[in-house]
Parts: structure tokens; sequence; C-alpha cells
């Protein structure tokens, strides 16, 4: 659906470590070169969808994009993020098999001010709940922690990967921290504030809960020694409930639950329609059927 306030997640292949920020030091790789790749393929994939970027970490096996998706064609920008960056690791690492898990992306989906708030300081915070750094700013991925509402940073096209003969390939791209359609009485320097606030209340919360289980948090030294072929060891949870909704108000989420049966309900409907060769009109926010057939959509 266009305007619709989204955090993407996606899983490295077996959990292996191909995003590390580190890559193959015996080629060469640094964690500037690899920011700079991520940075740069959300950045052609927002400037080319239209998609509003809100946030986002390249973790080592898996990333997070904060983005309000304007236009309604949030499986456009997946595929050019995801595909992308499978192709550019790829070449990266000599390899040639999948660099993403089987099951696809988690979408969820945050209708509220304070859950959209909540998501993008997870995505901040990411590295730190993992107990891999102290602080944001020590994190040696792409990370939008201490990003300011409005801030732009600007990376240069990686040839080793992009063709520079093509217009979808500028030399430097920008992409800029957008604030969310949230908390309207505050300023952006007060939206950020709050944000940077939130982070800091999770950072020191993450510190203390380490402090009390006599842990240390791995540091970049470490982290710099990780190989990129590795998976994770932390334990994962299996067979539950993959989230569409994030909602600390169960009413809420119900209520954006009900909405999202109704619509898949319809959906059903008038693609059972097409089936029989019966007049159909698809809900709005159908995507497959209208892009490749030209089914007609109810507008919004």
């Amino acid at each position: 659906m266009p305007n619709t306030r989204v955090m993407i997640t996606r899983r490295c292949h077996d959990r292996r470590f191909f995003l590390s920020a580190f890559g193959d030091p015996r080629k060469g790789h640094t964690p500037e070169q690899t920011s700079n790749f991520y940075g740069y393929t959300v950045a052609r994939a927002v400037k080319k969808y239209g998609a509003l970027f809100h946030g986002g970490v390249q973790m080592g096996d898996h990333h997070h994009n904060n983005i309000t998706d304007r236009l309604g064609n949030r499986p456009d920008y997946k595929n050019s993020v995801h595909g992308n960056l499978a192709r550019g690791l790829n070449a990266r690492f000599g390899r040639f098999d999948s660099v993403w898990s089987g099951g696809g992306s988690c979408d969820t989906v945050t209708p509220s001010d304070d859950e959209t708030l909540e998501d993008m300081a997870y995505s901040d915070c990411n590295p730190q709940r993992a107990g891999l750094v102290k602080w944001g700013h020590l994190w040696p991925g792409f990370t939008t922690y201490g990003w300011r509402f409005g801030e732009t940073r600007r990376f240069k096209r990686p040839d080793w990967y992009y063709d520079p003969k093509k217009p979808d390939n500028p030399e430097v791209i920008e992409l800029t921290r957008t604030r969310p359609d949230i908390f309207p009485e505050l300023t952006d320097d007060e939206l950020s504030d709050k944000l940077f606030d939130r982070c800091l209340e999770i950072e020191r919360g993450v510190q203390a809960e380490m402090k009390a289980q006599n842990r240390r948090f791995m540091g970049v030294r470490k982290l710099a020694k990780t190989k990129w072929w590795r998976r994770a060891k932390s334990p994962e949870k299996r067979f539950g409930i993959v989230p569409t909704v994030a909602g600390s108000r169960p009413s809420k989420r119900r209520e954006e639950l009900r909405k999202n049966e109704a619509w898949r309900r319809e959906y059903a409907e008038q693609r059972d329609n097409l089936r029989r060769g019966l007049p159909a009109t698809l809900p709005h926010g159908a995507y497959f059927l209208p892009v490749i057939y030209k089914v007609p959509v109810k507008p919004p």
C-alpha cells in the first residue's frame, strides 16, 4: 500500500556473515568499502523507487531498512536492494550461490508513532543489543545511528560492481534520513533528540544487563577477525509467527490485522472472478497482477 511505514528485515543464507563490514581482508576489503557499497545500493533504490528512508543498519548476517513506501512499489525497492547486494557480494567474494535466506524478507508495518520511533531505535541499536559494540558510533558497518533527520550522506559508486555507463548509476549519490510522518508537534531537531535519547536508554540498559551477567562486548578488534563464510552461533527462534504489524497496544494491532484480512479476502474474490473470466477490480495496494497483466485496481 502507498505511504506505508515499514521495517524491512532480511537474513543471509544459513545466517552466514556475508554482510560483515570487514569482508575478506585478504582481498583488501575494508569497512569503509563495505559501508559505501551498502549505502550506495540503498540510496540508489530510494532514489529510483521514491521511498522515504528513515534509518537502517548493516549487520553481519542480516540488515534492517526503515522506510515509507510512498508510491506502493515496495517489491521493486526490495528487489533492487537485495538483488544488487547479493550480486555485488558474490562478485566480491568470488562465489555464485544464494546470499539471502530462502524465506524472503520480514516486512513489519508500523502504524503508530510510538512503534515507528521504536523500530528506528531498534535498527540504530541492533549492534549494541547483539553485544557487539558498547556504543552505536563504534559500529564499523553502515548504520544511521547518530544521523539527524534531514541529514544527508554521500556515497561513491563502487565501480567494481556498478556499471558507470548506465544512467541509474551516478558517480556520487546522496542518501537523506527523512523524517517519518510522526509526532507532528515536534520539530525535526526535537524528533532527532527524542530518537537519540531512546537509543541512549537502550544502550545503557544493554550495558547494565551485560554487566549483571558478567559479559563483555565483542568489540571491533574481535569483529575484524570474523570470517565472512562462518555462520552466527547465537540461538535463533524457529517455528514462530512472523510479525507483519508492530504494535504494543493489542487493540491497535488487532485492528490492523483485521484490515489486512479483509484486504486478502477481497483480493481472493476478485482473483477468482479473473479465473472465471468475469470483470474484476483488485483492491488498492495489489501489485503483481496490475503491474504484469494490467488488471484494474480500485482508487485509494
